[in-house]
């Protein structure tokens, strides 16, 4: 099942989390005209969706103590290599006895609103998606120290028209929200759904070979986000990747900083990530894909690049999307 991107192919909300990446389009490659900065340092940020835990539709959440355990291998897995990465809450999932916001906010890690429910922009009526907007934007104040201040929107869906983009983006702004971009939309999701089903099945050899993909993936995701950077602007950018709250990231993200730092990536907050002066640039892109930033900036005028988002899916589907969903009693 191919996911797409591009507005007359929309993803399915019950089907996937965020970072829907199919390709927008196609065409030949023409570097934007800009000038660079003095130093263009390789910076990322990380950022976790879905928390408290990244869920398949159907499935029910794991049990408050196993939340909390995928939690804090996160969290501690970030604080022991100094990480000061993001989080953002469907708030709906949040269960009796478990403090997993409170854990991440003791971190010193920044914790943002995912609407209470994932709701999919495109898809409800907007009063609707702001009601769930606002019921997590409740929960979140009350147990954060300060008003939250970022907002991640689920599927990265900000509205498949001009004029429901701006008027959500207006509203969320009146609450006090800024828009916590994505540049590197990875594929990491169906990854997790697969080293989860290899755990259930005891499957040691799938395991390690969704680990080995799951770094190598996260590696070149972030490597292609700078390449993109480099098509729209000319050169460069911070990257802000999506990653989100599951067991191979509480089992295994150690690796993938520890790589990106080998590569030469600098791992730097939100708001220093979101800074970069590629986050002011006007939005052209109104449908339903969830596409990374850097291709919602894209002058139409000119041909796109190849998006490698959507290949990278596409490919990743093709080989585990089998055991994306086994067949009922495997």
């Amino acid at each position: 099942m191919l996911l797409g991107c591009h507005p007359s192919a929309p993803p399915s909300a019950a089907a996937v989390p965020d970072g829907d990446t199919t390709s927008p389009g196609a065409g030949a490659t023409t570097i934007a005209e800009d000038s660079p900065p003095a130093a263009a340092e390789r910076r990322v940020h990380l950022t976790f969706d879905d928390a408290p835990v990244m869920s398949e539709p159907g499935d029910g959440l794991p049990g408050p103590e196993r939340v909390m355990a995928i939690n804090e291998a996160i969290v501690g897995t970030l604080r022991e290599r100094d990480v000061p990465a993001s989080v953002f809450f469907n708030c709906s999932r949040l269960q009796p006895h478990e403090r997993s916001v409170e854990l991440w906010a003791a971190a010193g890690l920044t914790v943002g609103n995912h609407t209470d429910t994932h709701a999919k922009l495109s898809k409800v009526p907007l009063d609707e998606w702001m009601d769930d907007v606002i019921r997590c934007d409740q929960v979140l104040r009350e147990r954060l120290p300060r008003p939250p201040h970022w907002f991640r929107y689920p599927y990265l869906d900000q509205g498949d028209r001009v004029e429901l983009r701006d008027e959500a983006a207006r509203r969320l702004a009146e609450l006090g929200y800024a828009n916590a971009h994505v540049t590197v939309a990875t594929t990491e999701w169906l990854l997790a759904y697969v080293y989860r089903e290899a755990s259930r099945r005891g499957d040691e050899a799938l395991r390690d070979e969704v680990v080995a993909a799951y770094r190598q993936h996260m590696v070149e995701a972030v490597e292609q986000g700078w390449a993109l950077a480099e098509h729209e602007v000319g050169h460069g950018t911070a990257q802000v990747a999506l990653l989100h709250v599951n067991e191979l990231a509480a089992d295994h993200l150690g690796e993938v900083i520890d790589d990106l730092r080998a590569r030469g990536w600098t791992l730097v907050g939100l708001e220093e990530a979101l800074d970069d002066p590629v986050f002011d640039r006007p939005d052209h892109y109104a449908g339903r894909g969830g596409l990374s930033w850097l291709a919602r900036i894209h002058d139409e005028s000119e041909p796109r690049p190849s998006y490698w988002f959507g290949e990278e899916e596409a490919r990743l589907m093709q080989r585990y999307g089998e055991l994306w969903r086994p067949p009922a009693g495997e």
